[in-house]
Formats: structure tokens, sequence, C-alpha cells
């Protein structure tokens, strides 16, 4: 009798490969009823989904450009997968681990249709967001159970929706931190802070229910309480877009302040986002640095993503055996 096989899904939002795909990975953002929420959204969304691509597709691949033209997400979720399957494979689990990325290749599909020819018999979700929203882990989650009705409809489900108290991840960004703010040139405590930077999310979520917003700030003070007491540490949100209301503050208004306040030099670190993208090369490595320098800062350092890092995938591989022993769907 074959070994059973355990089906692990790296769940994103993926990426373009090219800045000929940003259309059309931008019409599959806002066709997303998680996204693109509205009263008769049914009817309205694949009209309105359309203009808005129209509208923001050029400025979107300049800042692809920016980057190297691409994103560089999809090709550190295979990392991710490997590494991740190397983990459960030394700890005696038959596994096949697969990015399943929400709006472009591969997508979720694809990643399920990997399952089936792999013949496994469990699987498990595993979100590359730390932190629940139903935008996002929400979106991938529909998304995974609709492939899975369609291909697998037999096969068990186990779920790690979210991760903010992750220990591994956690230390990762104190120890990453920590490195940033000792390679500064000559830093003073008191003219120097450290800014987490979260994708923000609009607020009618947080109203409904959403626990993004506590569970980024769980993480938020669990690395901080492995910082230095002496500097300055904030949270803001950045990414919004659209006439709603969102998380605030935002970022660029936490640094705004911060120059004011006379703080000359900065560590930004992306919180809660699990590999590098357009939000962390560009939002923040580019945009944010700009806001920075413009409002006086001297010295801008960004922290890396976790990407494929050991520790932090040996940690999710910990709850993906939880998951798959619970099989709780």
């Amino acid at each position: 009798m074959a070994e059973p096989k355990l089906g692990v899904v790296l769940l994103n939002m993926g990426g373009p490969d090219s800045t000929d795909d940003v259309p059309p990975y931008l019409l599959n953002i806002f066709r997303d009823p998680c996204i693109l929420d509205m009263p008769l959204g049914f009817l309205v969304r694949p009209w309105l989904s359309k203009i808005i691509v129209k509208r923001r597709s050029a400025a979107s691949a300049a800042r692809y450009v920016q980057i190297g033209g691409k994103t560089p997400l999809n090709g550190i979720a295979r990392q991710q997968a490997s590494v991740l399957q190397t983990i459960l494979e030394e700890r005696g689990v038959a596994a096949f681990v697969a990015p399943g990325m929400r709006y472009w290749h591969p997508f979720i599909d694809e990643a399920v249709q990997c399952f089936a020819a792999e013949k496994v018999d469990r699987v498990v979700a595993l979100s590359m967001y730390p932190h629940f929203s139903s935008a996002t882990t929400g979106s991938c989650m529909t998304e995974l159970r609709r492939a899975l009705k369609k291909r697998l409809p037999r096969v068990p489900l186990g779920i790690v929706s979210e991760w903010p108290q992750l220990p591994h991840y956690a230390n990762f960004l104190a120890r990453e931190t920590l490195a940033a703010l000792h390679a500064l040139p000559e830093a003073k405590p008191s003219a120097t802070a450290v800014l987490f930077s979260a994708h923000g999310v609009p607020m009618r979520l947080i109203e409904r229910g959403d626990p993004y917003r506590n569970q980024v700030q769980e993480t938020f003070r669990m690395v901080c309480a492995k910082l230095p007491t002496d500097i300055r540490l904030a949270l803001g949100w950045q990414s919004a877009f659209g006439p709603a209301r969102w998380l605030e503050p935002d970022s660029k208004t936490v640094v705004a302040q911060m120059a004011k306040d006379g703080v000359q030099n900065l560590v930004v670190v992306p919180l809660g986002f699990a590999a590098e993208n357009i939000e962390t090369l560009w939002d923040i490595e580019i945009d944010l640095k700009s806001c920075a320098m413009e409002n006086g800062i001297r010295c801008f350092t960004r922290v890396s993503c976790q990407n494929a890092d050991a520790g932090v995938m040996r940690g999710l591989a910990d709850m993906v055996m939880n998951a798959a022993e619970g099989n709780r769907a």
C-alpha cells in the first residue's frame, strides 16, 4: 500500500511575471468580491473592474519596471515550498508542497491539480499572510474550497489561517531589526526610530469583525518586547487606495511626524509580508523612502522579509503538521 501523502498549498496573492501581465493580474484582483465589495457587486463589478484596471495599469506597470519588471514573489514562493517540503520530509512526512496564488500563476487551482496528480490523501492550506483578513486569507480559502470541491472532493482539509504569535516569526523580525540598528552609522538613540509598516485594510472590514488589526498589533508587541527601550517604536499602515477609509495612521504620516520630532535614523520593518513583493520593494523601498528623505530623515534602512528563512519555515512546518493531524476544515 502506498504511503499516505500530504499536500500543502502555500496561499498568497501572486504577482505579474512581466509588465505585460499587469492588466490581467489587476483584473483578477478587482474581479474578486472580497476586494471590490459593494452593494449589487455581482452586477457592478464586471464593468467597474475594467474601468479601474484601465486607469491603474500604466502606473502599476511603471512601478514594476522600477523593481525589475516583475514581482519576485512567485519565485520566492517556490523557494518557500521547496524548503518546507524538505523540512517535512526530514521529519518523516511524505509531502508535496506547492504555492497557490490567488491572482496569478501558479493559481490555487493549479496547485490542486498537482495534488490530484500526486494522489495526496489529505491537504493542509498554509496561509502565507501571518495575519488573517477576509480580503486575503479569506479570499484564498474560498477559492481553495472551490478547487478542492471540483478536483478532490473527498480529501480532508486542515487549515493554518494565521500565525501572528509564531515565535519564529517574531524572533526573525527582532533579529533583523537589531542587526539594522547596529549597522546604523553613529546613531544616537534619541534620533533613531523603528517603524513597523503593515499593509492596511479598509476600516469596514475591521468594523465587521475582521481580526487583522488586532493580530498585527499582537506581532508588533511581541517584536517590540525584544528591542531596545531607548528608541522610538511605531506601527503604521501602508498601501491604501480608493476613497474608502483605511486603517490609520498611514506610514507616511508617521514618518513625517518622526522627522518633525528630530528622528534622523529610520529603520523600517515590513510587518506581515512573508515575501518581498511590490509593496515592500516599491511602496517602502522607493515611495516611503522618498517621503522620509523629503522630510529630512538622513539615514533610511529597511529590514528584509522572511522569504524562505529556515527558522520561520520550521515554525510553519510545526503548524502544518498539527493541522494535518487534526484535519480541521
